[in-house]
């Protein structure tokens, strides 16, 4: 299950939720209609080549009046700062 550090339950729970919530206003969960990224081991992992592929299909086919939705789940993090410039000494 998951990639274990840095993994946020509360962060599947909350982008679960809205998937089944926004299923109300239309947008199927099954046949293509949405797509869900997760870093549980499960579904797509949500890595930069993952995000960029999905943006590109949430957008690909879209015509005017189309409604598109996109949610995201999740924190900011620090690392330090290696080139100096921040004077907390971490990047967010």
């Amino acid at each position: 299950k998951g990639q274990g550090q840095g993994e946020l339950q509360g962060c599947h729970n909350d982008a679960r939720r809205m998937q089944d919530w926004i299923a109300g206003f239309g947008f199927q969960k099954g046949g293509g209609g949405q797509r869900i990224l997760l870093d549980d081991g499960n579904c797509t992992s949500p890595t930069k080549a993952n995000i960029w592929e999905s943006l590109l299909w949430l957008v690909g086919d879209a015509q005017p009046g189309d409604a598109l939705f996109l949610h995201f789940s999740g924190h900011g993090g620090q690392v330090r700062d290696v080139s100096g410039d921040e004077e907390s000494g971490f990047d967010q």
